[in-house]
């Protein structure tokens, strides 16, 4: 029997059923070849148009980490994820155990620690909640490496401590990331959808992005997109305009993706980090809170008005 590719040469013909020409097939390689490069080109354009960053893990030694553990209300938290992988974190006592608590995943940050801590503060402080903030493997000496999917399920597993160890209920804990712990706040919100977290809060978040050295040819992919269909939590949306890491459509993207369950809201004056630190986003997210705790009365049409604002 005579192999298929054998016949191969009788497939190739021109309209009358006369074999084409030598020149004539020499065009086509060269048409499918100059086809193969435009589509290439196109798709490395679409890859560098990605967001791409370094990572910017730094370590934090152990004394200034237990200085930031030592002042008054926090302590010092570790869990082993992994064999030989533990992370550092940081807990907030809420004035009562039953919570409410926040949740917080960090940006790319050199200082995670640092930042959660005083992010927690600020939203925490003068209401008693409870907050607990992780570094991420690779980060502020915690151990390991950071990749996608590993910082997912670590997502998850730091949300499944504290739910086992503080003894608490799912609709006690509210979910607050950061620009790349967005991608981790949403794996997070969407792997609990059965049991979901009282709320979802995204600041500055992106639909994805790509974290690795700039030589290097495969990235790491972070992405928020992929989770939003299954989140089940009330979720606000929290942008500047004026961001040009992650520009304002990120948060446009994932907020209409999300419809209904998502609450959108745009900051003119504010860049990127500025949503980290900016009174304006923290009594928002301070609000956003305190209408969708476990027990509180109705939103009332001030606190509506300030979300807003």
């Amino acid at each position: 029997m005579r192999k298929c590719w054998q016949y191969w040469p009788r497939l190739i013909v021109n309209p009358r059923g006369k074999a084409l020409t030598p020149r004539f097939k020499m065009l086509m390689g060269i048409a499918a070849v100059a086809l193969a490069v435009a589509i290439g080109t196109f798709g490395v354009h679409r890859f560098r148009m990605q967001p791409r960053f370094p990572y910017m893990a730094q370590p934090l030694a152990e004394a200034d980490y237990l200085a930031m553990a030592a002042k008054p209300g926090w302590r010092a938290l570790r869990l082993e994820v992994a064999p030989g992988v533990q992370l550092r974190g940081l807990l907030r006592e809420p004035a009562t155990s039953a919570g409410p608590w926040v949740l917080f995943f960090n940006g790319n940050s050199a200082e995670m620690l640092d930042e959660g801590q005083h992010m927690l503060d600020a939203l925490c402080a003068d209401r008693g909640w409870g907050g607990v903030v992780w570094a991420y493997r690779g980060y502020d000496f915690s151990g390991g490496t950071p990749e996608p999917a590993v910082l997912d399920d670590d997502g998850f597993k730091v949300y499944s401590e504290l739910l086992a160890g503080q003894k608490i209920r799912p609709d006690a804990v509210h979910v607050v990331g950061f620009s790349l712990g967005t991608s981790i706040a949403a794996a997070v919100a969407a792997r609990a959808s059965a049991n979901p977290p009282a709320s979802l809060t995204l600041l500055a978040p992106m639909t994805s992005l790509y974290l690795g050295e700039r030589t290097q040819l495969s990235l790491h992919r972070y992405e928020t997109s992929k989770w939003l269909a299954r989140i089940a939590s009330p979720t606000l949306v929290i942008h500047g305009e004026r961001d040009v890491t992650l520009p304002v459509e990120n948060g446009r993207a994932v907020a209409h993706a999300m419809g209904s369950r998502a609450t959108l809201l745009e900051l003119p004056e504010l860049g990127h980090h500025d949503v980290l630190v900016a009174p304006a986003v923290q009594e928002a997210v301070r609000v956003f809170i305190s209408q969708h705790t476990a027990g509180s009365q109705s939103a009332t049409s001030e606190q509506g008005e300030r979300i807003g604002q």
